[in-house]
């Protein structure tokens, strides 16, 4: 599990499994702490359309490529620094931002094309 700790308060509940070749995403509301499972009502849904399937998968793995701001837990369950020093620097919430703005000007040039 990857923790990332930046300017932006983000809590992306992505769950993955993969087994024998078919794989299942789902989406949580959870934030798994034992106070919250005694005072809340948590749910997980799947994502089942495959377009969205496979932007979940590059939001995911954007996440766990962060090798400024993320911190990974330990079996021990403490947390180190990324693991992938060697890496250039990527900070995921910056490159998110970028994608969103890139997104944003694309539907914003489709919309003039349109009218």
């Amino acid at each position: 599990m990857v923790s990332i700790v930046d300017r932006y308060l983000e809590h992306a509940r992505i769950f993955y499994f993969q087994n024998g070749g078919s794989h299942t995403f789902l989406l949580a509301s959870a934030d798994w702490m034992p106070r919250n499972f005694d005072r809340r009502i948590e749910i997980a849904f799947p994502v089942t359309d495959p377009r969205l399937q496979a932007k979940v998968k590059d939001f995911l793995e954007l996440q766990l490529a962060d090798t400024v701001k993320g911190w990974w837990m330990q079996p021990d369950g403490n947390y180190v620094r990324s693991l992938n020093k060697d890496l250039p620097g990527l900070r995921f919430q910056e490159r998110f931002y970028e994608i969103l703005q890139a997104e944003n000007r694309s539907s914003a040039a489709e919309d003039v094309a349109i009218d």
